[in-house]
């Protein structure tokens, strides 16, 4: 179990929730933009932890449990730092970030790898909305001196832009959906369509509601010819109106 030791707002629509626990200082963090699974009990009931291969003891009541990257590992102080990006229609877990306070317990495992900084490129691609944000900062924060690097993030509106630190060559779009509800817009394929990519081995990553996420690696491995192992896209949410067929194969 980890618990909480430090509650912000880095955005309006933005809780960053600092967990400590002994494990936190040799946790596996290798890469950024990995992984944690965080872990609610019902109420009244008592949080049983994972077994090794995802199982769980016979009789185990139903759980709450999510996936959230890590923003800031900080395993001097066996702490890292996750940002649950607010909701119209909150989750469990949202819903617990929005009164999470120190010394609050959630459960935990992992961490997952998504980011392979070993992928040799001249360039990358990085794109999220709200949701994978938290990864594409954490990933181009930790981008070689000068690396070249197009990010493009959906964000609610101006007020959730977030300052990023980085010695990469870093050209960050923004657009923003202005009213308009998160999965409803074609707002990140249609950014990525307008970009001029450079010459030479390009690799792209992102993240976010499950048809965009497709539209973009279709778009990437169809008109711009990029080979399937250097594009990774994955779904972190799916709209209510996204068939549950798309896939990532």
């Amino acid at each position: 179990m980890a618990e909480v030791v430090g509650v912000a707002a880095p955005t309006p629509g933005t809780i960053r929730v600092t967990l400590a626990a002994p494990a936190f200082a040799d946790l596996g963090v290798t890469q950024p933009g990995e992984i944690l699974t965080l872990g609610w009990a019902a109420p009244g009931e008592t949080l049983v932890l994972p077994e090794r291969g995802w199982r769980f003891p016979p009789g185990t009541r139903e759980q709450h449990w999510r996936n959230y990257t890590v923003r800031h590992y900080h395993p001097e102080r066996a702490q890292l730092d996750v940002d649950f990006a607010l909701h119209e229609d909150p989750g469990e877990a949202t819903r617990w970030a929005t009164v999470a306070a120190p010394g609050d317990r959630v459960g935990y495992a992992g961490p997952r790898m998504h980011w392979d900084a070993e992928l040799e490129a001249d360039w990358s691609l990085l794109v999220a909305d709200d949701t994978a944000l938290p990864a594409l900062l954490a990933i181009v924060e930790s981008l070689p001196t000068g690396h070249p690097v197009i990010a493009v993030a959906e964000v609610a509106d101006h007020r959730e832009r977030q300052d990023v630190d980085t010695d990469a060559d870093l050209a960050l779009r923004w657009v923003t959906r202005d009213g308009r509800r998160p999965g409803t817009t074609s707002l990140l394929a249609d950014a990525v369509r307008a970009l001029e990519l450079p010459p030479g081995l390009g690799r792209a990553w992102g993240g976010g509601e499950s048809l965009a996420m497709r539209d973009v690696r279709t778009h990437l491995r169809g008109a711009c010819g990029m080979p399937a192992g250097a594009v990774h896209f994955m779904g972190y949410w799916r709209h209510r109106s996204t068939p549950e067929d798309v896939d990532f194969d």
